[in-house]
């Protein structure tokens, strides 16, 4: 500035009143004129040498995200804002108090923003690479570092072109305070919610999820500050908010996937006018099944010993029988066990037919058991094995399903009974 004002004082056709508004503007525009070529140089050298470097030392994908986010030019801008702070008292003065004061505040406001860049481009790429990983979704926490990282460089730039301290403008501001918890209402929910799932690993893209409030019901394949996209089967995408889940219940079937078995709880519908004891021909007809064959000549023995302890011989409700229902229900049991797809020994994994409490269509008898498989296609096709099996022997065992009567069937009765 001095050299330049002392050149500007020695040319006769400049009014001596205007050397110094002259030298001062000449000063300012040469101040910018290094500032941006110190940026371009600077952001060439480091998209040239520092990327080849890294690429060698860290790896290839880094440097590529580096370049792709355009991160080694927001270096050479900062590095530009650090020439700036030093070389500002050199080229703006006092002097001239109007444009003094402007170029310091451009100064500062340039300073913020390449350095508030800097730290956006270097998150940009963070979420490049992790922004999707499924065991850590980092692109909420992400966002919400944005968020925070962009209210303080406007919180410092408003302080500069103000001329007040941050603090004045946080206590100016407090009065706008609900106006803007009302703006950010949905980030902020999603902020605090995001924690918590990424913390306590709630949720990770790539699980399925049943949200039944959402109708979601799909496979996770974005999550963001304020929503989780899922991809139903039926390929429709559907949006949930952050927030709900939190808030409200789901359904992750990650801990299905976790055990490799997933469960079958189906129940069949018994006719009870079909449940009755066993008579010695069915007995004896059951008998020829290999998986009955132990059981019912054990049980057997066992109910025989238990009658003539207590001499029963005149009525059948002095003692013990058996039932078709409960060698039905026992042979299911056995039949699961023997299957192979069936998780069956295991504690963990319980497999079971019981009866539930009747209803007015008939008796429920529910499988409950475990198969070996998750894949969608395999376990519906095993169940449908097994059921197949099940609705096919129950008349060898004297019984019949409970069917509510069709329009069809109603007619032949008629026709029946009008013969």
């Amino acid at each position: 500035m001095d050299v330049i004002f002392a050149y500007i004082e020695k040319l006769p056709i400049i009014p001596d009143n205007w050397n110094l508004t002259i030298a001062q503007v000449l000063s300012a525009l040469l101040f910018v004129g290094i500032l941006y070529t110190v940026a371009r140089v600077a952001s060439w050298f480091f998209n040239k040498y520092p990327q080849r470097l890294l690429s060698k030392v860290v790896s290839q994908k880094w440097a590529n995200a580096l370049s792709e986010h355009k991160f080694f030019t927001a270096v050479g801008v900062v590095l530009a804002a650090m020439v700036a702070i030093n070389l500002h008292p050199v080229f703006i003065t006092d002097k001239l108090p109007w444009l003094g004061t402007a170029m310091t505040k451009l100064t500062g406001v340039f300073v913020v923003c390449a350095f508030a860049w800097c730290i956006n481009t270097a998150l940009d790429c963070v979420n490049h690479l992790y922004g999707r990983n499924p065991n850590i979704p980092l692109k909420g926490l992400i966002q919400a570092i944005k968020i925070v990282l962009f209210l303080l460089a406007g919180l410092f730039v408003l302080s500069l072109v103000l001329g007040r301290k941050p603090m004045y403008i946080i206590t100016g501001l407090s009065a706008l305070a609900a106006v803007f918890s009302l703006i950010f209402k949905d980030p902020i929910l999603g902020f605090a919610a995001s924690i918590q799932l990424t913390t306590n690993k709630l949720i990770k893209i790539g699980d399925w999820i049943t949200v039944d409030s959402a109708g979601a019901d799909g496979n996770i394949i974005d999550i963001s500050l304020t929503s989780v996209r899922v991809q139903n089967f039926d390929m429709t995408i559907v949006s949930v908010p952050t927030y709900d889940l939190i808030s409200k219940p789901f359904k992750n079937w990650n801990g299905m996937y976790a055990a490799k078995a997933r469960r079958i709880q189906r129940s069949i519908l018994l006719d009870v006018d079909t449940v009755k004891f066993l008579d010695a021909p069915m007995l004896e007809r059951l008998k020829k099944i290999s998986l009955l064959k132990d059981y019912l000549t054990g049980k057997e023995e066992e109910i025989k010993a238990f009658n003539a302890a207590h001499n029963v011989k005149e009525n059948i409700l002095n003692g013990r029988h058996l039932t078709n229902l409960g060698t039905f229900r026992h042979y299911a049991e056995l039949y699961l066990a023997s299957r192979p797809y069936v998780m069956s020994g295991n504690a963990d994994f319980t497999l079971m037919v019981r009866q539930l409490k009747q209803e007015v269509q008939g008796l429920p008898l529910e499988v409950y058991c475990f198969l070996n498989t998750t894949v969608w296609t395999d376990y519906e096709a095993l169940q449908s094995d097994i059921f197949d099996h099940l609705f096919s022997v129950l008349p060898e065992f004297g019984l019949s399903a409970y069917q509510a009567p069709s329009g069809r069937s109603i007619v032949q009765g008629m026709r029946q009974i009008a013969k």
